[in-house]
């Protein structure tokens, strides 16, 4: 029942404060390790493309402060903030099974990046959106 004070105030800066301690964890996890002072190989392999420390601080840590932002800042008052957690969460999650199975054919202004994974980005990033 560690997620209880997030629930049990209606606004108020508690439950903010609850919601974004894990973000904020992640944060500095990704900066200790994005500068090679924390070593740990399996985050990096989960969080990178190509297995270099150094794309920690691009998508991760862009994505653990959006949802640190969206969280602290506009915490059950914002619908968009909420919108953007769950295509950050439902969307990129899918994104990358995805476009890792099924992504033969490539974006053509990013080579990493499919339109199958585009489109279950869009498509799952919606849904978790309205649901």
């Amino acid at each position: 029942m560690a997620a209880g004070p997030m629930f049990l105030t209606d606004s108020g800066s508690q439950g903010a404060f609850m919601a974004a301690i894990v973000p904020g964890v992640n944060i500095v996890k990704v900066l200790l390790i994005g500068n090679g002072i924390l070593k740990d190989e399996a985050t990096v392999k989960s969080m990178s493309r190509f297995g270099d420390y150094r794309e920690l601080f691009t998508g991760p840590l862009y994505y653990s402060c959006t949802i640190m932002l969206c969280c602290t800042v506009y915490w059950r008052t914002s619908p968009i903030a909420i919108a953007a957690i769950c295509n950050l969460c439902a969307g990129d999650g899918f994104a990358d099974i995805i476009g890792r199975r099924f992504g033969k054919k490539k974006l053509p202004y990013n080579k990493d990046k499919s339109f199958a994974g585009t489109v279950a980005m869009a498509l799952a990033g919606f849904t978790a959106s309205i649901g």
